[in-house]
């Protein structure tokens, strides 16, 4: 293993569809590259792919292993699948070729470390790794092992073990990790939790139905909290920022703006509800509903949205957010059920734009900090996991009345935007990295 000089690391995705913790994983891949070490990223769902998103954030040092990099393998092993699916097997031939891609990946490139963005659970292809490879596993949970602990599952726990670090994404997590939170898990936390589980995080899911466990097990790996990062934007905004006039927004209009998945999980639901209270309150104040994502909870909510509500626009899928975000006055993430330290919230901040979010997982240490003043209002959560609705539309009523309070937390946004940078965030994994090799 190196002590000095690069390191050969392995980052791994279940796949690189828009997500914040793939944005994560190739911004942390590109600035790991530019620090000089020989990265590689390992795509395991070729087939799920945001390609805005890879070329917007994925450094050309960066070489991807996949699938699809070697077509004619790839056809071949599809066939064959195929041919084994007609004679009845229940079996992936096709799956069982991408963990030997994977183990020949770890041979040929002599990889040093492989850096896990998924969670360690009786299928995952990182566990397989560990059973038959030496080479040390850190993963990176994104908020995976916090959901099935809101679940009230452990089962994930001996398979968590078999990884030399979790790293934990804030200090909430860290504690939940430790059991040094007590984390209540009412039966209508659980139904939404299975729901938002079955829809949207596959591999958590399968490892709830798989082999329950309610009994709390000790989580034996090391845990270290080191904060997402973001790259700063600093000298390139003026190329890309779009004029409001693009979407015929008033000028004298406020701006509440979202960005995410279009999942339950993202609460849109609760922001559009909230957007339409506000109108009813303050109706002689013109207001925009900024819209910046995809997926089916937005479709149903495009398709509720007459034409002439102008007000509320839905731009879809973006590969650049931070060409939309100068546009907004306020950032809205009213989460549901669970969320780690999502990246949306430090790049609103990144244009001084403040932020109103659901009190959960390492949120409130991004809006919050406590040796910082506020960069925006925090929304408590109901019993069942879903945002306060009565407090969502008072945190709205607030800002639209109050300048002084935006602008106020604007300026904060600011300072604690620079706390969440990608060169301390890359530097921080890097000495992970070298502890666990040495």
């Amino acid at each position: 293993m190196r002590n000095q000089g690069p390191m050969r690391i392995l980052v791994s995705t279940l796949c690189l569809e828009k997500a914040g913790s793939h944005v994560l994983a190739l911004s942390l891949a590109s600035a790991m590259a530019a620090q000089g070490h020989h990265v590689f990223l390992y795509n395991q769902g070729e087939q799920l792919v945001d390609a805005g998103m890879v070329e917007q954030y994925l450094s050309p040092r960066v070489q991807v292993v996949a699938m699809d990099r070697f077509p004619l393998i790839n056809k071949i092993c599809w066939k064959i699948n195929a041919l084994v699916k007609k004679l009845g097997v229940n079996w992936s031939f096709h799956e069982w070729c991408k963990t030997l891609l994977l183990f020949y990946t770890i041979w040929h490139h002599r990889i040093d470390i492989v850096h896990g963005h998924e969670v360690l659970v009786e299928k995952s292809r990182l566990v397989k790794l560990r059973q038959w490879s030496s080479v040390p596993i850190a993963v990176t949970d994104h908020g995976g092992y916090s959901m099935l602990i809101k679940m009230g599952d452990w089962s994930f726990v001996p398979y968590a073990n078999m990884g030399q670090s979790i790293v934990a994404v804030s200090e909430y997590s860290a504690r939940l990790l430790r059991g040094e939170v007590a984390e209540e898990n009412p039966s209508e936390l659980r139904q939404l939790g299975a729901h938002i589980l079955a829809t949207d995080y596959q591999a958590e899911f399968n490892s709830l139905n798989a082999s329950r466990t309610n009994t709390r097990l000790p989580l034996t790996t090391p845990i270290t909290t080191i904060y997402n990062g973001v790259a700063s934007t600093a000298g390139t905004l003026p190329t890309q920022a779009i004029d409001r006039s693009t979407f015929s927004i008033q000028n004298e209009s406020l701006v509440f703006g979202m960005i995410g998945r279009g999942t339950e999980q993202k609460g849109w639901r609760y922001a559009y509800a909230a957007y339409q209270h506000l109108k009813q309150l303050l109706p002689d104040q013109p207001f925009t509903l900024l819209c910046m994502g995809d997926g089916p909870v937005i479709q149903e909510l495009r398709q509720q949205t007459s034409a002439d509500q102008s007000d509320i626009v839905f731009l879809g899928n973006v590969d650049n957010p931070h060409q939309y975000m100068p546009l907004c006055d306020v950032g809205l993430m009213p989460s549901c059920f669970s969320e780690g330290l999502p990246l949306s919230i430090i790049e609103f901040f990144e244009h001084q734009v403040p932020v109103i979010a659901s009190s959960l997982g390492g949120i409130p240490e991004l809006i919050e900090p406590i040796d910082l003043a506020p960069g925006g209002l925090l929304v408590p959560i109901e019993p069942n996991g879903t945002p306060n609705m009565k407090a969502l539309v008072h945190a709205m009523h607030a800002y639209a009345i109050n300048k002084d309070l935006r602008d106020e937390h604007a300026r904060n946004s600011a300072r604690i935007r620079a706390r969440f940078n990608m060169e301390q965030c890359a530097t921080a994994y890097e000495k992970l990295f070298r502890e666990l090799t040495s």
